[in-house]
Formats: structure tokens, sequence, C-alpha cells
């Protein structure tokens, strides 16, 4: 059996041959390149005198691409033998897709090349670990044939990448790139959209996405998310505002549905909001002594308890969102954020930075992290916002209190204490000596408090980023911040000239 009777087609520029007559079936050879053919031959002819074992090696191309059926490509290494076949898009469309069908499908062709290879049972098979072909490395195996599943590499990988996109270009979308990747991907659901009724019958209908999403796809799309992400306004939620810290996780409901409101009424900015623990997390934090780490077993039911509860007050401020029609999104700190020895040394933003450019409000919150010195910390949410300032450039970080910003002592005790407009880390040690925001005395707070929060944000703020504290329950005065209007606030800059 040769090459065209079995439905195959050799590789451009590629010779096969018959194992044991030498017989050549050549298909889109140029003349020139016989002799480069004969000498692979001849190799081949010396290694089986000699009693050496060649290997054949199977891999797909086109499981990831939404246009045509899924390339399955046979090579046999010793001799750059290359053939190849589609199994058709017909068995990614319904119903076929859910019968995955394709795996018979995919084990008949194999079985096909085997045959016209004349592939013995004793000739070492490697067989890529894609799910297509999972019919052909179980089928293979029953019928005797020693196959290693494997991550294949190199020449066969580029070659039934080459035959998909020669395949794709005769459908109509040229110069694709060889390798998959979203620019390949997208530029077929291109080609697709330009003329959706009659193109359609050449997708994978059948993926749970298609009629969801890709169908209705417009490369409008595609252009956002290669936009730049506009400087982003921070806000941080304080727990001493949003939960009452003297009593184990209690939270202000009336003031987080205030403060979500305002937040929701600015639709002319990106905003990431990062909201602390209070109540819900430092006390057992304290309880457990989290910020020093640990490796016992009561340390890591602490951490349990502790992400718990975390989650709880995250999804308070997540229903308020919801509440006021304002598209917002959680993002676990635990899951992104990796720490050494305290401080954040790199944090994951590829999600977060979709959502922004979606126009979602990501949602992040102090919590445990995994730390590679203590095996988990604490990072409080002053960390994440100044971070996340430097990261992404946000044009403002905001910290919101139920109070003007910093005063001279504690206003709601002291009526004559005096507000503070402007703090500077030349004047930080002479505030911090007298200063408040209001917090309540001798609440639980495993994150320094005041001098922690002042700590940070002068230690992480970029130089054209301004830091203000304010009340944000008063209506619209995030809205008059970020105009550049005045507010009653404290304003935290680098320098007194900013």
């Amino acid at each position: 059996m040769n090459a065209a009777s079995a439905g195959w087609h050799g590789g451009r520029r590629m010779g096969i041959a018959n194992r044991h007559t030498q017989k050549r079936a050549i298909t889109s050879v140029c003349p020139a390149d016989l002799d480069a053919i004969g000498l692979r031959l001849q190799r081949r002819f010396c290694a089986q005198q000699e009693g050496s074992i060649v290997t054949i090696q199977v891999d797909d191309a086109g499981w990831g691409d939404p246009i045509g059926g899924v390339f399955i490509g046979m090579f046999r290494v010793e001799t750059n033998e290359y053939l190849v076949r589609e199994i058709e898009v017909s068995y990614f469309q319904p119903p076929a897709f859910v019968q995955k069908t394709f795996l018979t499908r995919g084990l008949e062709i194999a079985l096909e090349g085997l045959r016209c290879l004349n592939v013995p049972k004793d000739e070492p098979i490697e067989v890529c670990r894609g799910i297509v072909l999972d019919g052909v490395r179980e089928g293979l195996t029953r019928r005797g044939y020693k196959v290693t599943p494997t991550k294949i590499e190199g020449r066969l990988q580029e070659l039934v990448e080459a035959s998909l996109v020669e395949a794709l270009g005769n459908r109509g979308i040229p110069n694709l790139p060889s390798v998959s990747g979203k620019d390949r991907f997208f530029r077929q659901l291109e080609w697709v959209q330009k003329d959706l009724p009659g193109r359609e019958r050449f997708a994978k209908t059948g993926w749970k996405n298609w009629s969801t999403t890709l169908r209705h796809w417009h490369p409008r799309w595609r252009q956002k998310d290669s936009e730049p992400i506009a400087p982003p306004v921070i806000i941080k939620l304080g727990g001493s505002v949003i939960t009452d810290k003297t009593r184990p996780s209690t939270p202000r409901l009336d003031t987080i549905e205030l403060l979500v409101r305002e937040i929701a009424s600015v639709k002319s900015q990106p905003i990431i909001v990062v909201h602390g623990g209070g109540s819900f997390g430092h006390f057992l934090a304290q309880q457990y002594e989290l910020p020093r780490g640990g490796r016992s077993t009561i340390k890591k039911l602490g951490v349990t308890e502790t992400v718990s509860e975390m989650t709880k007050l995250g999804q308070l401020v997540l229903a308020a969102f919801h509440r006021a029609s304002c598209p917002a999104i959680p993002i676990r700190s635990s899951s992104v954020i990796l720490a050494l020895a305290g401080r954040i040394s790199h944090m994951d933003l590829e999600a977060l930075r979709v959502y922004l450019r979606q126009g979602f409000i990501p949602i992040l919150s102090g919590d445990v992290v995994a730390d590679t010195v203590t095996g988990f910390t604490i990072v409080s949410g002053d960390q994440i916002v100044m971070y996340l300032a430097r990261q992404l450039h946000a044009s403002k970080v905001i910290f919101a209190t139920d109070v003007d910003g910093l005063y001279t002592d504690d206003p709601k005790r002291n009526p004559a204490a005096r507000h503070i407009p402007l703090l500077t880390p030349a004047t930080m040690n002479q505030v911090l000596g007298e200063g408040s925001v209001g917090e309540a005395a001798n609440a639980a707070d495993v994150t320094q408090g005041m001098r922690g929060k002042l700590t940070e944000i002068f230690k992480g703020l970029p130089e054209n980023c301004e830091a203000i504290i304010c009340d944000l329950r008063k209506p619209e005065t995030l809205t008059r911040l970020i105009a550049g209007k005045n507010v009653p606030c404290t304003r935290l800059r680098l320098t007194a000239g900013d």
C-alpha cells in the first residue's frame, strides 16, 4: 500500500519510502531534492543492516484552533519519512464532538499510517500526550505496539503545524503564524466572523464556548485586550471602617453599602478595590500568630480559619457591588501573591489586567499568603495597595476612613483636634506622635495600625502618584477627588512642593 492509496499526504519536500523494497512514493518533491532524499533512504538502509531500531513519532496540530479539523502527523525519526492526515472538522461539531468520535477516527488514521509505513510491532512509537490522541495511545497499546506517551518537539511538531497552516491558508486564511497562540486563534475568528453564515460550517462548533462566546466574537474585543490600561485609581477600604474591630467578625453593613455606592458612581476611571481584614482577620491572625508563619498543624488550621473568615467579609463586599449594579470580581490574594519574609515578592497580575480592560472592578484584600521563608505570612491590604500602585502606575491611591483624614488627635473624642491637610516623610514622625484617623483604641491589628499604614505608603508611593486619606461615605467625594477638586482630606506626598 502506498501513501496515495491510504489517503495520506506526503509532507512538502519529504520522501515516503517502503520499508523493505525501498520503492519511493514522493509527493511534492522538487527535482533538486531527489539526491537529498536518496541520502536519507541510504542512511536508513545502512542503519537497518546494522540492526538498529528506528522510531515512529505521532503528533497533532489544530486541537486549539477554532477553524478546521485536527491534523495527525507521523514521522520516522531516522529517515525523515513524514505522513499527515486530517481528522475532519465534522468530528468537532455536534453531535460527534460530545460523543468523542474523534478518538476512534484518530486511531483509524494512525493504523492507516502504520500500514503505509510498514511499521512492525517492535518498532518504538512515541505518541504526543494531547487529548485528541488518547484513542491512538490506548488503541495501539491494545494491539501490541510499543507505545510511549511523551511530549513531541522538534521536526515533527514543525511539520504538522505547517500542514495545518497550509490547509487553513488554502481555506482562505493566509499567512497564519506557524506556532499556535493568541494571534493565530483570533485571526481565525476574524475570518469566520466576516461571513458567519457561510463559514461557520468550517468551525469547531462542538466547543462549549462556541455558541455562547466565540460565534459572537468581535474584533474590537481583541483590540481592547491589547490596549494599555489607563492608570487606575486604587481604593483601600480600611478594616476599621467596614468592620467593628472591637468585636470578632462584625461587619458594618451600612458603611459598606455607602462606600460601594460611592465607588459605583464613578464611570470614567478604572478602579481597583482593596479592603482590610478588620475584625474578620486580625483577631484570628493575632491568636495564631500568623505573621510569623510556622509549620505546626495548629497554625495551619489557623490559616484555614482566617481565610474562611476573610472570604465571608469579601462576599459581603462583593454582594454590595452587585446590589449597586456595578461589575466587580474578587481576586483571592492568597492565590496570586507570593511573599518573601513577609514582603510581596511576586503577584500574578495578568487576570487583573484583563478584568480591568473589560470594565470590572477587581477586589482584593489583606490575607494569608504563601511565604518562601516562613511558609506563610500575613500581607496587609496597605502593602498590596502600594505594590499595585507601582506595578500599574496608579494615578491616585485613596484610603477610605470614617473621618476626613489625619488629625492631631482623635476628632471623635477631641473636638479641638486640628486637621492635617498635607503630610510628607519629613513631617511624618512628628505627626505620628499625636495623629489619629479615628481608629478604635486597643483594637486588634497585626499590621501595625496607622504607623504601619503611613510607613507602607511612603515606602512604596510612586513619584507621580498621590495618596489621599478621606471619608468616602460622603456623596460625590470620590467623584470630586478624581476630577481634581478640593475635598476635606489629607494628601500624602513625597515632598511638600509636589
